[in-house]
Order: C-alpha cells, then sequence, then structure tokens
C-alpha cells in the first residue's frame, strides 16, 4: 500500500518555528482535511510532503513507486511548462507523460525476454516486471485516456470547443482548473489539494466531491468551503502554534470538538493572565521595600518558571468598527429588458442574456447561479458597468455607488505597492 509518513518534522523561518516535530501519516484510501488559521504553516506542509522544500530536522518516508501529486493555492500549470500552441487536449494528454515511460521500459523488457531463452529464473523476473508494468499501465487509464480526459474537462466545467482553445487563453482561474484536471487525470498514489474549490462553481465543485468519493489514492484537502470537507473527508489534521493533531470525524465533527478545547484554553489563558497581572503588581508594590524584597525576588522567579500558556492572534479580542455605507433610495437597481450575444456573424451568433428584467431594493442580498456558460459573469459586468454593449437599460437608484469584485481580480493588482497601498 502507497504511503508518506512523517516523524518528528520540523521547520522554522528565522526565531519563527512553523512546523515542531510533527507526525503525519498518508495512505491509499486517506481522506485528510489540513486545518489551521491563515500563516499556520498548512501550505508549508503540503510542499514538505510534496518534496519542494526541506524541512529543518525529522523523516519524511515515502514508499518506493508512491506518486505524490500537488495543486498549491495558485501558480502557473503544474505538472510540465505551459507551451505556446499546446491546446487544451493536448495540454490535459500531458498527464499520462508518466505512463509513456512505463510503456517504454514494458518493451524494453520485453525486448530482453525475446533474447533471454535460457536462464528460466532470470525470465521469472522479467516476466513479473512486465506484468507489474502492464497492470500499472491498465490501471492508469492510459488506454481509455480519450473519454477519461472528455470527463474529467466536462465535470470540471470546460465546454468540448474549449479542448482545442489554446491553455494560454484562458484566464487565471480557468488556468488553475486545467492544473486540476491534470492531476486527476495524472491519477497519483496520494493528492494533495490546497484550495482546489476557489476556481470552481457549484456545479464543478459538486462533480470534484463525486470524483473524490471514487478516488481510490489518498488525499489530503486544504479548503475553506466547510460543505466541501464534509462530505469528502474523515479526518482533519489541524497546525496549532507549530503542532500538528489528528481529529477523527468529519470536518464539522472536528469543528466542534475544537471549540470546546479552545473555550477552555481560553478560559485558562484569561485566568494565567489574571494571575501575572497581580503577581506584577505585588512585585511593583514590595520589590523596594527591604523587609519585602526577598518576598518579591521569588514573586520574579515564579513568573520567570511560569509556563505561558498561548493563544493565536485570532482568539483576542479587538473592537472592529465600518463605517456607515451612504444612504441610497428604495431601490437601488433596475434592470429592463436585458440581452447580451457573443459574435457578429449569423451562424456563430451566441445569445447569453434575451430580455432580463431585474429589480433590486436597498438592503437585499441576491445570488446569481446557473451552469458554466449562462452569463453570470455577463450580467454581473453590466451590472458594474465593466461592459457596455448590451440591450436593454441599466438604472441605479439615488446615492447608489458600484463596486465590483471579479473572477480575475487578484490578477488585477499591482505588484509595486504595498498591501495598504
Amino acid at each position: 500500500m502507497a504511503h508518506v509518513q512523517f516523524s518528528k518534522v520540523s521547520l522554522a523561518f528565522g526565531d519563527r518555528d512553523i512546523l515542531k516535530e510533527v507526525n503525519l501519516n498518508l495512505c491509499e484510501g486517506s481522506r485528510s482535511a489540513l486545518a489551521g488559521v491563515n500563516g499556520a504553516g498548512k501550505s508549508t506542509l503540503m510542499k514538505i510532503i510534496a518534496g519542494e522544500i526541506q524541512a529543518d530536522s525529522g523523516d519524511r518516508a515515502v514508499q518506493k513507486g508512491c506518486r505524490i501529486s500537488y495543486l498549491p493555492q495558485s501558480g502557473p500549470l503544474q505538472g510540465g511548462d505551459v507551451k505556446q500552441g499546446r491546446t487544451l487536449r493536448e495540454e490535459a494528454e500531458t498527464a499520462f507523460s508518466d505512463i509513456l515511460l512505463l510503456i517504454d521500459k514494458m518493451e524494453q523488457l520485453g525486448q530482453e525476454l525475446e533474447k533471454n531463452s535460457t536462464d528460466d529464473y532470470q525470465t521469472g523476473v522479467l516476466i513479473e516486471e512486465h506484468h507489474l508494468l502492464q497492470e500499472a499501465i491498465e490501471n492508469s487509464g492510459y488506454y481509455r485516456r480519450e473519454a477519461v480526459i472528455s470527463q474529467v474537462l466536462s465535470g470540471l466545467g470546460f465546454s468540448p470547443t474549449d479542448t482545442e482553445r489554446k491553455t494560454t487563453e484562458f484566464s487565471g482561474g480557468w488556468q488553475m482548473r486545467i492544473a486540476l484536471a491534470k492531476i486527476l487525470l495524472s491519477a497519483p498514489d496520494i493528492m494533495l489539494l490546497d484550495e482546489p474549490t476557489n476556481y470552481l462553481d457549484i456545479e464543478a465543485r459538486s462533480w470534484l466531491e463525486s470524483w473524490l468519493r471514487s478516488f481510490p489514492g489518498g488525499c489530503l484537502l486544504v479548503s475553506h468551503d466547510r460543505y466541501f470537507l464534509d462530505v469528502t473527508v474523515n479526518e482533519v489534521y489541524e497546525i496549532f502554534q507549530g503542532n500538528l493533531k489528528r481529529y477523527a470525524g468529519n470536518y464539522s465533527s472536528y469543528e466542534k470538538t475544537r471549540a470546546a478545547e479552545l473555550e477552555s484554553l481560553v478560559k485558562r489563558y484569561e485566568m494565567q493572565q489574571g494571575e501575572i497581572e497581580k503577581t506584577e503588581a505585588l512585585i511593583r508594590r514590595f520589590r523596594y521595600k527591604a523587609s519585602k524584597a526577598a518576598f518579591a525576588q521569588d514573586l520574579v522567579k515564579r513568573l520567570d518558571r511560569m509556563e505561558r500558556i498561548e493563544i493565536p492572534e485570532n482568539l483576542k479580542k479587538i473592537n472592529i468598527s465600518f463605517p456607515v455605507p451612504p444612504h441610497c433610495g428604495r431601490t437601488a437597481l433596475n434592470l429592463e429588458g436585458i440581452g447580451k450575444h457573443y459574435g457578429k456573424n449569423p451562424q456563430e451568433i451566441r445569445q447569453v442574456l434575451s430580455g432580463l428584467d431585474l429589480s433590486l431594493d436597498a438592503g437585499e442580498k441576491l445570488i446569481v447561479a446557473g451552469p458554466n456558460g449562462a452569463g453570470k459573469t455577463t450580467l454581473l459586468r453590466i451590472i458594474a458597468g465593466v461592459d457596455r454593449e448590451y440591450e436593454g437599460s441599466v438604472k441605479y437608484g439615488a446615492g447608489v455607488s458600484v463596486g465590483y469584485f471579479s473572477q480575475d481580480a487578484a490578477e488585477q493588482l499591482s505588484d509595486s505597492e504595498t498591501v495598504e497601498q
């Protein structure tokens, strides 16, 4: 059984301990989530498991032949460079590049078997190795790759016409779907997925949930989508202040258990902080009195010996207030007869929106749902004023201002400015 085992793995960045002697075991059939606050080290741990970075100490044991695939939160296509002239289907085909090496090796073994006619023992060894390679190739889905590629690309939201488009034509979000498709198609033994649902719509996410349920290998997931984790994992590992702890059960079970633990931790932290404050007050009171100097010194030593309880910053109480939005009229938005099509030639025209009417009152919350290509993003772009080529009218209520966060908003950030700027 393919597996990855970590024993007492530690890693520090400067004077900060990211991981402190953590233990982890992933194997075929594992369905694990990796939890922790932002910056706890989830992505770092995944990169160590994937072999992309080295730990400072500890043992990382990967069974011979175990294949590990890793999908980061963002970045270029994984598993090979993107070539300008490569289509989506050609890019998907590269997921089987390792299988091509196995096929070459199997053919070489076949040639050796033809030459070897005297050594029965050596012939047996070659036959066994040839059989194992053949079995691995058949299990990879290589001989059914056309159907498998179509199934995975369709499941992740690509249309049949997308397969002949160049990969560089796709936006960053769709590039990440291509990267995810390649990992699924490569059928690894252990799969590490860091926020795989970030770029998926509801339909694609549901398809991925179903796919993971039938995946025979092991999987470690990082996701902020609680429902997705609930239906895909049966254990949760949490990184907390450098330590890694395992919780059996789905994500909701982990949250319930963890909430009780954190409540107890915060109570003990607050009690200790109260004790520290009282002790420090006594020290200030008696430090400069000759008759109490020894007593004050004992208190100082007691504080020095105290094992301080620490809680993460997100559990400490802070007060944040947001400004009240400016007042607007009762009707915030009114759309009448909105229509939108793509293409110029009659045979190429694709009608996305037609005769759409919508009225939105101040304070209402609306979700726009539908399959890929239904026109969700097109509608939002029209409302936001980004797309001005449409039929019908868009009217804003008195005092209304519009903010628009697009799928690719992160790509529009300046590389030269700070977060505050």
